[in-house]
């Protein structure tokens, strides 16, 4: 490649080699490829406890501020979901037994009042009409 001049351009590469050899006669303490990290400081600085703990009380409450309103809403549909099933069903049995009861209910207080009437006693289990049946006097013809 040539500029406008006709001069050959410097290689880029070699433009920063030659900046890092200008920097590392003006300063001493310039890190080179060849320098050797202490792994196990590095590890173990990443690994202090306390540092940890912060670093996950942060992460902890990052997390609740990005998720925590979607989490609230998404329980509170599954709560209502399952809830509204089960108020249904327990209505409905609520409704089935008070039924049931009311039937009974009224066989009993019809029962008594034909007992009361005819002056006949009705065993448990038996109707009221089949009581006064086999109490009344048999019709003459």
């Amino acid at each position: 490649m040539a500029n406008e001049s006709g001069r050959k351009l410097p290689n880029p590469l070699i433009r920063q080699v030659d900046t890092l050899l200008r920097n590392q006669e003006a300063e001493t303490e310039v890190p080179v490829l060849t320098e050797v990290v202490d792994a196990a400081a590095k590890r173990a600085a990443l690994l202090d406890p306390v540092l940890l703990e912060a670093l996950a009380r942060q992460l902890e409450r990052a997390v609740l501020e990005h998720f925590g309103p979607e989490f609230t809403r998404l329980v509170e549909e599954r709560l209502a979901s399952a809830l509204s099933a089960r108020l249904e069903q327990s209505v409905a049995e609520l409704r089935d037994a008070l039924v049931a009861g009311l039937d009974q209910m009224a066989r009993e207080a019809v029962s008594s009042a034909i007992a009361n009437t005819f002056g006949t006693d009705v065993a448990p289990g038996e109707s009221a009409p089949a009581a006064v049946a086999q109490s009344a006097p048999p019709k003459q013809s």
